[in-house]
């Protein structure tokens, strides 16, 4: 990881990634490398979940990294055989443990685990899959994350993400409670249309949480993708972010999910600041038709 001594921030440098193939860009390949049947056309399988004789979820490293070992690792997690839907049970459940498996291989790394759907979010290829990049060091968010909620329960003795959801209800930003999680919209957040996944138990890291609250979580995100009308890939660009650290006592790890309605342009280039579009309750209740809808209601 290379820091910016000037302006502070953080990059990667990997001149693979130029060389990736873009089906938004370019059409899609004549042999989709995440089909069944292709699995030559990827590196050497890290970890599957077989189905049928096949398999319905399956790992493996990039093929154009971000950041390599001994430094980090960088992980692609293709979550269907199929090109829909967006999000699967089976896809989630094996983000969690690719998420242990790293933490076994690198104890003081800090795994990063998101998922980007349409050309928007950033994706390349049309087959859904969310990736895994291990960072040597805490990454710039995160660690800004960490210091407030680290002064927050200095003063309060209480987690801030706790306190906002409990806040959220009283404002209408609700979109769903249940005995495992609390799904909100931030009134702070930095894009119109985002979701917080916020599991009932507080704890800094999604390892600590048992097969409930990652089953929950697993099938709100499959509601959410099918809202989204997921089962035409990329049809509308979103990502998922799995944000959590295990070495910050005050974090409280959780979902994010951020409809990208725009590209990121020269404001927020320059300043780092973002521009916002909407209301938070106007924001609250899109995403309650989103969750709700069995076909797509962006």
């Amino acid at each position: 990881m290379i820091r910016d001594p000037i302006g502070g921030e953080w990059s990667l440098r990997a001149p693979s990634r130029g060389a990736r193939p873009n089906e938004y860009a370019n059409g899609e390949q004549e042999r989709c490398a995440f089909c069944p049947g292709n699995e030559d056309l990827t590196p050497p399988e890290i970890a599957r979940t077989p189905s049928s004789g096949s398999w319905s979820v399956r790992v493996f490293a990039n093929k154009y990294p971000a950041i390599e070992p001994p430094e980090g690792l960088h992980e692609v997690i293709v979550e269907t055989p199929a090109h829909s839907p967006e999000i699967t049970v089976a896809g989630v459940r094996m983000w969690r443990e690719r998420y242990r498996a790293a933490l076994e291989a690198m104890p003081t790394a800090f795994p990063v685990l998101f998922k980007n759907s349409g050309a928007l979010a950033g994706a390349t290829l049309v087959h859904p899959h969310a990736q895994l990049v291990v960072l040597p060091q805490r990454p710039q968010r995160w660690s800004a994350m960490e210091a407030a909620a680290r002064a927050y329960r200095a003063a309060h003795d209480r987690c801030v993400w706790c306190d906002e959801a409990d806040r959220s209800a009283g404002l209408g930003h609700l979109i769903e409670a249940s005995e495992w999680l609390r799904a909100y919209v931030r009134d702070e957040s930095r894009f119109a249309l985002a979701l917080t996944i916020l599991p009932r138990e507080c704890s800094p890291s999604p390892l600590a949480a048992g097969n409930d609250v990652w089953e929950a979580v697993a099938n709100f995100l499959v509601r959410v993708g099918r809202g989204l009308g997921s089962e035409r890939a990329g049809a509308v660009a979103f990502n998922v972010l799995l944000v959590g650290d295990p070495q910050a006592a005050a974090f409280h790890w959780h979902v994010e999910v951020t409809v990208r309605l725009g590209l990121l342009a020269g404001f927020e280039l320059s300043t780092g600041a973002f521009i916002r579009e909407g209301e938070t309750k106007e924001s609250a209740e899109r995403w309650r038709r989103i969750v709700g809808s069995a076909h797509g209601s962006i």
